[in-house]
């Protein structure tokens, strides 16, 4: 009888590995892509102070993407316990960087959104220095759903209005790419 049961449980396994391999591009293809507008997503306003502020969001609860003035959104969507999303950070640090003048000049707004990260870990990434980007919350993955679940990290271009001007699921290090996107967008 051990033998049946050994067979059934390593079948079950088998199926369930192909399952999970033939839907995994079939959930990439769900997520935003280009051309496509976002549903409106409800952002709730950084708890790190300079955060809202340079988002021109302080002093409100919560915000949306329309709300930002720029002409151009990088939205990251990060786990605050991602290690795929701590291999990216350093390039993004330099992509916020690199896009200094434009954020003052209010044509750029670069933000993450934390999938599940609570208003203490989001402070507590910004305050350790790891992410020199705002930050917001969600908590209750609310945002994170509309977003039809992307893994982390999920990059997306978009304009305040929601349209998605570009996407990459995973790591996206290809900082110079970004750059040329985002000055394109701006034309």
């Amino acid at each position: 009888m051990r033998p049946l049961c050994t067979r059934v449980l390593f079948c079950m396994l088998l199926v369930s590995a192909l399952v999970s391999a033939l839907a995994a591009p079939a959930l990439a293809e769900n997520l935003p892509a280009a051309g496509q507008t976002l549903p409106a997503l409800n952002l709730k306003a950084p708890a790190f102070g300079q955060d809202a502020r340079e988002l021109g969001v302080a002093g409100k609860k919560t915000f949306r993407l329309q709300d930002l003035r720029a002409k151009v959104i990088v939205l990251e969507v990060i786990g605050v316990y991602c290690s795929e999303c701590a291999k990216q950070v350093r390039a993004f640090n330099t992509l916020y960087a690199r896009l200094a003048r434009r954020i003052q000049a209010g044509e750029v707004r670069m933000l993450g959104l934390a999938a599940g990260g609570t208003d203490l870990e989001v402070q507590s990434l910004r305050q350790t220095g790891i992410y020199a980007y705002p930050i917001v919350a969600d908590e209750k993955y609310q945002n994170h759903k509309l977003l039809r679940e992307p893994k982390t990290p999920f990059t997306m271009l978009v304009t305040p209005g929601g349209k998605v001007l570009y996407a990459h699921l995973g790591v996206d290090d290809d900082i110079e790419g970004l750059l040329a996107r985002i000055k394109e967008a701006l034309r």
